[in-house]
């Protein structure tokens, strides 16, 4: 199974969101979802362009070119996956399983703590 498919069949069960309900959102038949989860095609760039936007996603990240927290993807990721411990491996597991607006929560806090202080509002703490 390509990347595409994969992240298509993950955010559609993740949002709990239905191929008719995507389907008929951005104008095109329910059966050009199945065959996007199966595998059996692949949308049109103007397709894709309504897709990101119906599920809130880049193009990049259907596509394979970005992970989860926006970063480009590395041709391989399996020099990342040996460098990760344990307990970051089951992070990232827990994070792709979130819905799309949990992720983007979970990005906005790690965004504050690795600010650097010195930029944080001074009525923010950092902790």
């Amino acid at each position: 199974m390509d990347i595409f498919t994969e992240r298509i069949n993950e955010i559609l069960r993740n949002e709990a969101i239905k191929q008719s309900e995507l389907a008929s959102s951005i104008g095109i038949a329910r059966q050009c979802i199945t065959d996007y989860k199966s595998g059996k095609s692949f949308p049109t760039i103007q397709t894709l362009c309504s897709l990101c936007h119906a599920l809130d996603v880049s193009a990049d990240y259907l596509l394979g070119l970005e992970d989860d927290f926006g970063a480009r993807t590395a041709t391989t990721a399996a020099p990342m996956a040996e460098s990760m411990t344990a307990e970051e491996r089951k992070l990232l597991e827990q994070y792709r399983q979130l819905p799309e607006q949990l992720k983007k929560l979970v990005r906005q806090q790690l965004d504050i703590y690795t600010t650097p202080s010195e930029l944080l509002p001074k009525n923010t703490k950092k902790v």
